[in-house]
């Protein structure tokens, strides 16, 4: 035996250009029509997400005071300075904060000393 008799000869790799082309083009025109769909859809029922808080005169109503966040334009401070004078007495302050779950406020200094008392 020679080194001719174990000759191995391999193909030439051919790429079936049309195919690929028509993949292609057949992606393309698909994708086209799942974003024209979906915008269609986004469309018709854009209405029904979209909320309506138009009162009687038609415009907004909004509130003023929202999980006790000032929701006040930053031009009229004053609420603001209210706001915090009134957060500054309840940390200051002894009370109820829910008296049926039986949670009582106490000033936040006396809270912090019996904290540093428990934790020595």
């Amino acid at each position: 035996m020679t080194a001719h008799d174990f000759d191995v000869h391999q193909e030439e790799d051919v790429v079936a250009s049309r195919s690929l082309v028509r993949i292609g083009v057949v992606s393309v025109v698909l994708g086209a029509v799942g974003v024209l769909a979906a915008g269609g859809l986004l469309a018709m029922s854009e209405g029904e997400v979209k909320p309506s808080f138009a009162g009687p005169t038609g415009q907004p109503t909004a509130p003023r005071e929202l999980s006790r966040v000032e929701q006040t334009p930053i031009w009229d401070t004053r609420v603001a300075e209210e706001l915090r004078d009134e957060h500054r007495r309840d940390l200051a302050a002894w009370g109820w904060a829910d008296r049926d779950a039986g949670i009582a406020r106490i000033p936040i200094e006396r809270a912090m000393d019996l904290v540093v008392k428990e934790s020595r």
